[in-house]
């Protein structure tokens, strides 16, 4: 059998198309396998509806800190998924803990889906992941690209305030290349597909005064209160209007974002 592993349902950006980009390079390589999955959300649901079409005996272990988001993804499951091929595990727990323990089952799909952000020890985590992957198994990592305008302004921002690389990992503010370096560090190889870029108006964080604006501000940098800070609120708005990061459209400042999408197969030579 083959297992999947997920992040949080919490962190999942609810676009189905991501999902089948994410997933096609896998599920290209799935045809005649079993599959024992660890799996959680929306996305979730998209993959598990392909390994259907194709396999039988599928478990599921669902890892989720938040009991109401493991109610929403039962529902998910009992009303769109056919579940008569499918077992459930459900683990109230997080991905980073979980990934922490050795599991008695090696997963064969380990997919973390905008989890990364949120784990402590970004590299740990990781390296975590991989080890808990069968051999022939796929790791895969959906995080904001660190190519992206949203991501460089991001970068930009932390090194104009003399935030260093250490500290700033230390943050949510992490990006598809700082996965990548991990990788590359270890020896492992993998593929990267990106997302369309989408478009975010950000021209309130110019309107002082804005409530929408002030709030649009802080997720930006994933700070709060960071627009009720002056001097703050000045390097984020200097860079957040440069040309090098945002557009003009009419009267209307936009910024781009897309995600990195990262595939890693495990040989089976490999630890």
């Amino acid at each position: 059998m083959e297992t999947v592993v997920t992040g949080e349902i919490g962190g999942i950006a609810r676009r189905p198309q991501h999902y089948e980009i994410a997933y096609k390079s896998y599920l290209d390589a799935c045809s005649g396998r079993q599959y024992y999955l660890q799996l959680l959300g929306e996305a979730d649901s998209v993959i598990l509806r392909k390994l259907q079409e194709i396999h039988h005996n599928t478990h599921v272990i669902v890892v989720e800190p938040s009991e109401d988001y493991i109610s929403e993804y039962k529902h998910v499951v009992d009303n769109e998924l056919h579940i008569g091929r499918l077992t459930f595990d459900w683990l109230q727990e997080r991905a980073e803990e979980y990934f922490s323990q050795e599991a008695a089952d090696r997963c064969h799909l380990i997919h973390a889906i905008h989890v990364l952000y949120h784990v402590d020890d970004l590299s740990t985590t990781l390296m975590n992941m991989w080890a808990a992957l069968a051999d022939g198994g796929s790791m895969v990592v959906m995080i904001e690209s660190g190519k992206s305008n949203l991501a460089r302004w991001r970068l930009k921002v932390m090194e104009a305030l003399g935030v260093s690389e250490d500290k700033r990992l230390a943050t949510c503010l992490r990006v598809s290349t700082d996965v990548m370096k991990i990788l590359d560090d270890n020896n492992i190889d993998y593929s990267v597909t990106s997302t369309s870029p989408e478009a975010m108006d950000v021209t309130n964080c110019f309107k002082k005064g804005s409530e929408s604006g002030e709030l649009l501000l802080d997720f930006l940098i994933q700070t709060a209160y960071a627009s009720l800070n002056p001097e703050l609120r000045s390097v984020l708005l200097k860079y957040l209007k440069s040309h090098e990061f945002s557009t003009k459209n009419d009267d209307k400042v936009i910024i781009t974002q897309y995600t990195d999408v990262i595939v890693a197969k495990k040989n089976c030579t490999e630890p």
